[in-house]
Formats: structure tokens, C-alpha cells, sequence
């Protein structure tokens, strides 16, 4: 995260928005994290998880009307919804997310969201 901006702290515990990827992330025994912006407060949500065959083709499913990104897990899109753009990775049985103002286009959480798909094994 150093990296990407060294003006973002991690925060040591949150709570995700209902109906959030972080949140159904967690809803499906994985991991999420938020990273805040110690100058503005806007956050980085970042999610990992392992949800099975159907869930998995559910997501998969929903992250389509997204825009096609290459390069990253079998198959990744991205969307902004609001002043929120998401990144959703499928890589194996893993679905993993990331959901920020900061990123307005898929090369924006790149940098970010290629770290946690090296990490997904």
C-alpha cells in the first residue's frame, strides 16, 4: 500500500457497508480490509474470498456487466458506480475485490489489486 499512496493506514477493524463486496466477502467465511486516507478519509476496501461453486458463478455473473479487464486471474471487470469503481478478479475458486474513489479506471487499482491476486493460492 506503501507503494500506491504512503498517506494510507490500515485500519484495525471496520465494518462493511451492507450489501457491499467487503461485506459478502466476509459473509462467505473470507477476508476484508479497509485502508483509510489519513489526509481526505476515503477508504480502500480490499476482499478475498472462497465462496464456493455457485456462489462463485453468481459473482462472476453480476461482475460482467462490468467492463472487461485483461491480465489479471481468469477473468476480471471493472465498474464505477457512483464515485466508486470495483475491480472483481476470479482467479481459481478465489473472488477477489477491491472498491475505492481513488480508482476511476481498472489501471487505477492495479497496483493495488494485482498484490492481492499474486497472494491468492
Amino acid at each position: 500500500m506503501y507503494d500506491f499512496n504512503p498517506n494510507f493506514g490500515l485500519l484495525d477493524s471496520f465494518t462493511p457497508s451492507a450489501n457491499s463486496l467487503a461485506e459478502q466477502a466476509l459473509n462467505l467465511k473470507g477476508t476484508a480490509c479497509r485502508w483509510i486516507n489519513q489526509t481526505s478519509g476515503d477508504v480502500i476496501d480490499v476482499s478475498i474470498s472462497r465462496p464456493g461453486p455457485k456462489a462463485l458463478a453468481s459473482a462472476k455473473s453480476q461482475a460482467q456487466s462490468g467492463s472487461t479487464v485483461s491480465g489479471l486471474g481468469d477473468s476480471a471487470y471493472f465498474s464505477v458506480q457512483g464515485n466508486f469503481g470495483t475491480i472483481q478478479v476470479f482467479k481459481g475458486d478465489f473472488w477477489i475485490t477491491a472498491t475505492s474513489a481513488f480508482f476511476s479506471s481498472a489501471s487505477d487499482a492495479n497496483p493495488i489489486i494485482s498484490v492481492a491476486v499474486a497472494a491468492a493460492k
